[in-house]
């Protein structure tokens, strides 16, 4: 009877030849997700990489049964890693990797204490993607780092009472939570009166006449989906609201919004006094 093959773990550094190497190992690991490639890539070149005590995994015939991701991610940013190594693992463990649930933002807000994480971490994402002229969604790709997260709330840390905002608004208006706290970040930081007003008036719709940009987003926000639910998508809903920001800042009268998908998001401009320079 052989002796039992123990598994040993050492930190090394994994350079993209490295890691190419050991991807020719892996035979049969579970599909390649390339928004998480690219995810961890920028995340690399940010310097962002830590040692976290998570380690790639080699089985004893020598085949990758972990990491396939993370060595992708080195190959494409060309940075070399340090990262723990676990080898002469039974081939057999590969169906015990990687069954639980991925700590995702909103995890990580609520250790650090933060309240209504979910919708803090929809809304850091929506505000991370707007101010770096990203798509607006809620994809993985072009989602902020946890590290990028928590370095945007510092920096803007509006966005947590504007999650505030958004909450009680997505009670009356159907809508994305994260854009509504997003929008109401950047348009108070912008022009605070007109922005506050804004979103009540759209949150209770009352005083609206006819042609307010406000009454129109309202109502189309409100208008039945043919009981679908709610499908306009975050950059829709993002497109039409600053649209109706804009419009009611200057004056103008508007029956309808619209907004197409070939359409580059609306940028808010500073009130007209800020404009001349003057201070």
């Amino acid at each position: 009877m052989s002796e039992a093959i123990t598994p040993t773990v050492e930190l090394k550094r994994v350079a993209p030849e490295d890691a190419e190497a050991l991807l020719a190992t892996n035979s049969h690991n579970r599909n390649l997700r390339p928004a998480r490639v690219i995810q961890l890539a920028n995340a690399m070149r940010r310097g962002e990489w830590e040692v976290n005590g998570q380690t790639l995994k080699i089985a004893s015939d020598g085949t990758l049964i972990d990491g396939q991701h993370r060595l992708h991610a080195v190959v494409q940013s060309g940075i070399p890693i340090e990262t723990l190594v676990m080898r002469n693992l039974p081939p057999e463990a590969q169906d015990t990797v990687d069954t639980g649930r991925k700590r995702r933002l909103a995890d990580i807000l609520k250790i650090e204490g933060y309240k209504d994480t979910h919708a803090l971490a929809a809304a850091v994402n929506i505000l991370h993607r707007y101010r770096n002229g990203l798509r607006i969604d809620y994809s993985q790709s072009g989602a902020p780092s946890p590290p990028q997260a928590m370095e945007l709330i510092a920096q803007e840390p509006q966005i947590i009472e504007s999650v505030k905002v958004a909450r009680l608004l997505a009670k009356k208006v159907p809508g994305p939570i994260g854009v509504f706290a997003a929008l109401h970040c950047v348009f108070v930081q912008i022009d605070p009166d007109p922005a506050e007003e804004f979103f009540e008036k759209l949150k209770e719709g009352d005083e609206l006449e006819k042609g307010d940009p406000v009454l129109s987003l309202r109502n189309q926000l409100t208008r039945p989906q043919k009981d679908r639910g709610y499908t306009q998508s975050p950059a829709t809903v993002t497109g039409l609201t600053c649209k109706a920001f804009n419009f009611r800042r200057k004056g103008t009268r508007k029956g309808l919004l619209t907004f197409r998908k070939d359409e580059k998001i609306p940028t808010i401009d500073p009130p007209a006094e800020r404009l001349d320079g003057d201070g």
